[in-house]
């Protein structure tokens, strides 16, 4: 056959490979990251290591803060497997989840426009938004780049069953559903509102509840979760107490026991996405007001703008954290390109023009995001948090560690992003290496660092000297007495805390 038959899918491979280097170039490069990812890490290193694959664990104690089911955990240990114990491992899902959404919100426009072109935008305009390879979604190892995966193939599956009226489509959506809650508990139902207005709106709703095919779907869906929850609640008794009390309704109303959000205007997630998360794309919200006006064919926007509008709503009266709103990103970027699709359509139907003008859309926030990837480091207010862990990320550094070697961290900000480390050092090296506090200092021993405050504060006490060093603050450092009288006070003081 002719090559020019394939030369399209060829480019549309090409052009899908380039436009998605933000989210993998670079990927294990920075060490794990505060919060989630870094005890997810932990969760992992600690299943691959115990087996036990039903009750996440940290310091090997079942979980009482991360209790999200175990899916993420699951796929990052299987990643383990496959690619060894190291930052691969836990973000490989996350990358193969967001190369994945790419590839759906290709389908998702394609299915609208019937164009290449427009699809390609969708997924550009997806692959270059801050708001999904940026942090804690698309390039790192926690929950929400499974969670944008899930949640936009649920709604990929509703709106085909809406256009073909085909059962199958019934349980893949049912799959979606089963997957996103034993990824992130419920955080994807907060979609279906939106998908049920748009149905209402369709007059499809009653038409859906008499179809037998979605309770059994649903039954389906739901034997996954029940099952997993059984086992937690009997491995772990008053759990379920936890997740209501931190995950359900107390968390979305800021009233639980043991979690306290800062408090955020309404319009959080609105000013969140317009000045830095979709802020390049936002400008086109014109072509969203006007493609209704265009298109003869406005049920797809429709559907898009109805489901991430209520997701927004629903989503902006509960707590809020910057990457909450990452399963709105690809509803949005469709919606855009759906808009400029119809836009265009009205004034031209040049296919060689659309294609400049969606590669011309493309190239600054493309630059922008490959610029982000190619140069990812870290800020200068991350390096005492952060500067253990690139420490124990480097195998020549590693290997001035001992037994008699402890972390030293400042009292307020020691966060311990770090841990991961520390498992992986003990698993492979059989090296343990534990935290210890400024009262309890022994000298002689050797001390990692990372925070000014704390090498000021041994100078004061100690005669310190620096072994090793790495960026920011970091340092391995060897304390002795400064005098005799120092000793005896140091030694009482020892003596006092035994």
């Amino acid at each position: 056959m002719p090559i020019k038959k394939y030369l399209p899918h060829l480019f549309l491979v090409l052009g899908f490979v380039i436009i998605s280097v933000p989210l993998w170039l670079k990927l294990d490069l920075l060490p794990m990251r505060l919060w989630d990812e870094s005890r997810n890490a932990v969760n992992a290193i600690e299943m691959y290591t115990d087996g036990e694959f039903i009750t996440r664990t940290f310091n090997h104690t079942p979980e009482t803060y991360n209790l999200k089911p175990p899916l993420l955990t699951w796929l990052q240990v299987a990643a383990i497997h496959l690619v060894g114990v190291n930052e691969l491992a836990i973000r490989l899902p996350s990358l193969l989840a967001s190369l994945a959404s790419l590839f759906l919100v290709f389908l998702l426009v394609y299915e609208m426009t019937q164009s290449r072109w427009f699809s390609f935008l969708a997924l550009g305009i997806l692959a270059t938004s801050s708001g999904f390879y940026g942090d804690h979604v698309g390039r790192f190892g926690d929950h929400d780049a499974l969670l944008v995966f899930f949640t936009l193939g649920f709604v990929y599956s509703i709106y085909r069953y809406w256009a073909s009226k085909e059962t199958t489509f019934i349980y893949l959506s049912g799959l979606f559903v089963c997957l996103g809650i034993l990824c992130k508990s419920i955080a994807i139902l907060i979609v279906i509102p939106g998908i049920l207005l748009f149905l209402l709106s369709q007059k499809e709703v009653f038409l859906l509840l008499k179809n037998r095919h979605l309770y059994i779907a649903m039954l389906l869906s739901a034997a996954p979760v029940v099952v997993y929850y059984w086992l937690r609640e009997r491995a772990q008794p008053g759990f379920l107490l936890l997740v209501w009390n931190d995950e359900l309704f107390p968390r979305y109303l800021n009233t639980s026991s043991n979690l306290e959000f800062a408090e955020e205007s309404f319009w959080y997630y609105f000013i969140l996405l317009f000045r830095e998360q979709m802020d390049y794309w936002l400008w086109l919200l014109p072509a969203i007001v006007m493609a209704p006006f265009m298109s003869k064919q406005k049920t797809g926007w429709w559907f898009l703008l109805i489901t991430v509008g209520t997701y927004l709503i629903i989503l902006s009266k509960g707590t809020k954290n910057f990457w909450y709103d990452a399963p709105a990103t690809p509803l949005l970027a469709a919606l855009i390109a759906v808009s400029v699709s119809a836009v265009y359509h009205q004034f031209a139907n040049n296919k060689r023009l659309v294609g400049l003008l969606v590669v011309g859309l493309l190239c600054l926030p493309f630059k922008n995001a490959y610029h982000y990837s190619l140069h990812a480091s870290e800020k200068y207010y991350e390096w005492e948090t952060n500067g253990i862990s690139h420490f124990l990320k480097d195998e020549k550094k590693v290997a001035n560690l001992t037994s008699n070697t402890h972390i030293l961290l400042d009292d307020i900000y020691g966060f311990e992003s770090h841990i991961f480390y520390l498992k992986k050092l003990e698993y492979q090296k059989g090296l343990k290496i534990t935290r210890t506090y400024l009262d309890r200092i022994i000298p002689n021993d050797t001390l990692l660092i990372s925070h000014q405050s704390v090498f000021s504060r041994l100078n004061e006490r100690y005669t310190v000297s620096v072994l090793d060093s790495s960026a920011g603050y970091t340092k391995l450092v060897a304390i002795a007495y400064k005098d005799t009288l120092v000793q005896v006070d140091s030694i009482s003081d020892l003596s006092s805390v035994e």
